[in-house]
């Protein structure tokens, strides 16, 4: 199946890493509070044995929970109803693993310039940077080992504190650390092969369900999702993006004549044709229904598209798929209708005159135009049609809706 995946610190698909960052985004405001009273708990263990580091517990807790707050705000900007790009899926999964790993770092400062000299204290202290190891558990969704990095940056300055006080009971508290640390690690290990299994098996569930049982590439629902993903891509960065729509001539008489099996045989045939000229990673292949496929090609011009629509009739052209049709012996045959079209960015739909506005639904209709034109003209041919040449009037008061793909 011809998908495209993306890399956020490890490797997940783009519908992975939408809901892995839609779920550490959703519960910001528990991680904020849990923070906060954490913090405030801290502050006022020492407040209550001393107040001669009050300036500095001060300057620490204010450094916590000013980055908790603007992890929380950065955290709402993210909109889970929306499709992110790639790139922008990145942004958000480092940002938050930034500001995740600061606030660690600074639960790992407290335990080496805020050190106790109380036992009692000392242990309270232990068990909050372990809340705080368990707060920072989200970001094995990010990377594993960024996680490793933040449980030593938390637990370590305290442990090596309290194995250079040289007393039983604070070198039994470092040991209990250590103990802690590990448990820790081992928790973390499993959930990170609990995800992976979790994560594998969304992933097969995911193609099955983008895949056509038929002829194994990618279905209409896959094709009508990565197309809205891909215009905005386009429409971005201002480049073309072509569309290939493919009938299979006369398959109705092929279905009636040779069976359905055959027909079944026919199409996966014609899928393999397809991927066999449509080869780029950002390349899309569907069966887009019935004896139809589409190929999505961004960033491709008219011309190229043209070229390889036409490689694509021969290639078929050759396969030499017998089709008898009445008392004449042929052969399967494709029709193929092309366009290609530059999407209307929406931050500037304000200043495009009605006319200019370029829309998806001008692609898909240019395209089945000249996949009609081909077919009329007498089939196992390619016609092509520039994306607007036939205009639909489109009113500003539905720009919303037309740019919602």
């Amino acid at each position: 199946m011809n998908k495209k995946k993306t890399n956020l610190s490890g490797n997940v698909s783009s519908s992975s890493s939408q809901g892995t960052i839609a779920y550490l985004f959703r519960h910001g405001a528990v991680w904020f509070w849990g923070n906060l009273l954490a913090a405030s708990l801290f502050v006022l263990l020492r407040w209550v044995e001393s107040d001669q580091d009050m300036p500095l517990l001060l300057i620490w807790y204010t450094a916590v929970i000013a980055i908790s707050t603007a992890r929380l705000m950065f955290g709402q900007r993210f909109l889970a109803s929306r499709q992110y790009a790639d790139d922008e899926l990145d942004e958000f999964g480092q940002r938050f693993l930034v500001s995740s790993t600061l606030i660690s770092a600074l639960w790992g400062v407290s335990g080496f310039v805020l050190f106790s000299q109380q036992v009692l204290v000392q242990a309270v202290h232990v068990l909050l940077l372990a809340g705080a190891v368990i707060a920072a558990m989200p970001v094995l969704a990010v990377s594993r080992v960024a996680l490793y990095l933040q449980i030593g940056i938390i637990l370590l300055p305290i442990t090596l504190n309290l194995l250079l006080l040289t007393d039983t009971s604070h070198q039994a508290l470092a040991v209990a650390t250590m103990v802690l640390t590990a448990l820790l690690v081992m928790a973390s290990r499993s959930i990170t092969h609990l995800l992976q299994e979790l994560h594998a098996a969304q992933v097969s569930m995911q193609e099955q369900a983008n895949t056509d049982p038929v002829t194994q590439i990618s279905n209409r629902r896959f094709f009508d999702s990565i197309f809205k993903t891909e215009w905005r891509r386009a429409a971005r960065d201002g480049n073309n993006i072509a569309l290939l729509m493919i009938d299979v001539d006369h398959f109705k008489r092929y279905n009636d004549r040779h069976g359905h099996h055959a027909g079944d045989q026919c199409l996966q045939i014609i899928a393999q044709c397809i991927k066999s000229v449509a080869r780029r990673a950002s390349d899309v292949v569907a069966r887009h229904g019935g004896e139809e496929f589409a190929i999505l090609l961004p960033d491709t011009s008219i011309e190229d598209a043209t070229l390889l629509a036409e490689r694509l009739r021969k290639n078929v052209e050759e396969q030499r798929i017998p089709h008898s049709d009445g008392a004449i012996p042929r052969i399967v045959t494709i029709s193929i209708g092309v366009s290609c079209c530059t999407p209307t960015s929406p931050r500037n739909i304000q200043a495009t005159p009605e006319a200019e506005l370029v829309y998806p639904a001008m692609l898909l209709n240019a395209a089945d135009r000249a996949l009609y034109r081909a077919k009329r003209n007498g089939r196992n041919q390619v016609a092509r049609e520039i994306c607007g040449a036939s205009n639909i009037t489109l009113n500003l008061s539905s720009q919303a809706t037309t740019h919602a793909a």
